[in-house]
């Protein structure tokens, strides 16, 4: 046991095991990208898009000239 006067053990043996200076902290790596920025833009232009040549009413009319094609 430790005194209070002496903190260190009289023996190694009742010293718990002090490798807690070895051990690694978890340290995540670093966060990757969102590469797909560039699809997002392209559905958000074509959802745009189609809202409105659907708002104006255009829209059955470009789905008949594609039919027709």
């Amino acid at each position: 046991m430790s005194n209070i006067s002496d903190p260190k053990p009289e023996k190694k043996g009742e010293r718990m095991d002090s490798d807690h200076n070895n051990l690694k902290s978890y340290t995540p790596g670093p966060k990757h990208k969102f590469e797909g920025w560039p699809i997002l833009w392209i559905l958000i232009a074509i959802f745009l898009i189609s809202a409105v040549l659907w708002y104006t009413g255009t829209a059955s009319y470009l789905i008949k000239w594609i039919a027709n094609k």
